[in-house]
């Protein structure tokens, strides 16, 4: 007989988070640039292209060369204050976009209210460069993870790979990529503008019939991880240089740090991830555990993604359509930070990744804890109130405007009704007692 997952609703939620806004297609950032940027481009005046290329922050920068060579062809563009900001993230939309106009591909115009990057995702599939059994595109406005990207970029050049180390392999293999550092693959690092444009630079050269240097570190990691135990997602099983805690966990992943595995738990767990492998036939059902990753993912990517500019009240119904509808309040509450986002003109941007095999139970409570690892930047408010729709939002801080923050923390996940269709718990926030956020420098 199933278990009941016990109503877990905190009666001090009064705010609850941000959609994730229907963004206009950058014209900036990726693509062909502002229109101003694009007569610049096209002009035959040297100083007109060399003041353009001129950027204060890719002089020196190790991808300096990639940078100015996608800007010259009018791949990309910088920004206004005379900025490019190589550092900056990059969606998996903005990478598709830059592929198909640096490759050349044609694109159909783009249906009135469609998304923009309906046109990209569209071209990408027709030219055998994604399919969408190779990453999640639920959400393409979400950062590109360099697994995602070798998917792309291995078939830019005609290299189709088995499963996801296979396609990784394949980009190391070719010089499309190299490791982080150290021969690291980091599998589920982000890709920055830098990175995203070396690689697009890589793959013409292969296309050209070049040979390029290959990472022989990255290399061996690579095979090695091509060849390794998985789990049941495919994600390489790591069994050196373990944590600690290694014994609280089923296996150690690849791609986590041991700092993730390695903070406390909430004080209410009483069953670790291990001993629920050992007898919780929900925790060992894959397509339960997807639900509650995709669940806990869909309500922090709405949540961590706020814009004055074009939020309204559909993200509200997106975001309570996630959390424990135990409570119509809830609902309220959400639809009133809809209107102090814009009244306070905030604009966030962040991520949350959850991990479906570091899932804890507080059997005293009847509630599971699903461990994530989130990141998130306030770009703009007025007051420094309420920024995060979080209960806990006020004593966590200060966070500084424009700094990007990490960390790891547990999500509480309940409902309402004698299943295990479970949602985000009202008592779920980012800034927990055992939580770990800190800025990144």
């Amino acid at each position: 007989m199933m278990k009941k997952k016990l109503i877990v609703v905190s009666t001090l939620i009064s705010m609850l988070a941000a959609s994730i806004p229907v963004y206009a297609e950058p014209s900036i950032t990726f693509g062909s640039g502002s229109e101003a940027n694009q007569k610049t481009l096209n002009s035959e005046g040297n100083t007109e292209r060399e003041s353009l290329l001129s950027f204060k922050d890719i002089q020196g920068h190790w991808a300096e060369s990639s940078i100015r060579s996608a800007i010259n062809k009018g791949v990309v563009s910088g920004y206004p204050n005379g900025m490019f900001y190589p550092e900056n993230k990059v969606t998996r939309a903005e990478f598709l976009k830059i592929v198909i106009g640096s490759l050349g591909y044609e694109t159909e115009s783009t249906a009135a209210g469609a998304p923009w990057y309906k046109a990209y995702v569209a071209a990408a599939k027709l030219n055998q460069l994604y399919a969408e059994s190779d990453f999640p595109s639920s959400d393409w406005s979400q950062p590109m993870t360099r697994m995602e990207m070798v998917h792309v970029a291995a078939r830019a050049i005609e290299q189709v790979g088995t499963d996801d180390y296979d396609f990784l392999y394949l980009a190391v293999k070719h010089g499309l990529i190299s490791g982080t550092g150290n021969g690291n693959l980091d599998p589920g690092g982000t890709t920055t503008r830098a990175q995203a444009l070396t690689v697009v630079d890589r793959i013409h050269k292969v296309r050209d019939g070049q040979t390029l240097q290959v990472d022989t570190v990255a290399l061996k990691n690579a095979e090695k991880a091509k060849d390794a135990e998985r789990d049941p997602w495919g994600r390489v099983i790591r069994t050196t240089n373990l944590p600690k805690n290694a014994k609280d966990f089923p296996y150690i992943l690849e791609e986590y740090p041991n700092e993730m595995y390695e903070m406390k738990f909430p004080r209410i767990v009483d069953t670790t991830s291990a001993q629920l492998a050992k007898f919780d036939k929900v925790f060992n059902h894959k397509g339960t555990m997807d639900q509650w990753k995709t669940t806990t993912e869909n309500y922090y990517n709405t949540l961590l993604n706020v814009d004055y500019r074009t939020i309204d009240e559909d993200w509200a119904k997106t975001l309570f359509s996630n959390h424990n509808q135990a409570f119509s309040y809830v609902l309220t509450d959400m639809k009133k930070y809809v209107e102090w986002v814009k009244s306070n003109k905030i604009i966030m941007k962040g991520s949350l990744v959850a991990e479906p095999s570091m899932v804890t139970d507080a059997n005293k409570l009847s509630g599971y804890f699903i461990r994530t690892k989130f990141n998130f930047k306030i770009k703009s408010y007025i007051k420094y109130e309420n920024i995060i729709l979080d209960e806990r939002f006020k004593s966590a801080g200060p966070f500084k405007k424009g700094k990007e923050y990490e960390g790891y923390v547990d999500i509480p996940l309940s409902t309402n009704v004698n299943n295990y269709n479970l949602k985000v718990s009202g008592m779920a926030t980012l800034f927990s007692d055992t939580s770990i956020v800190r800025e990144v420098k």
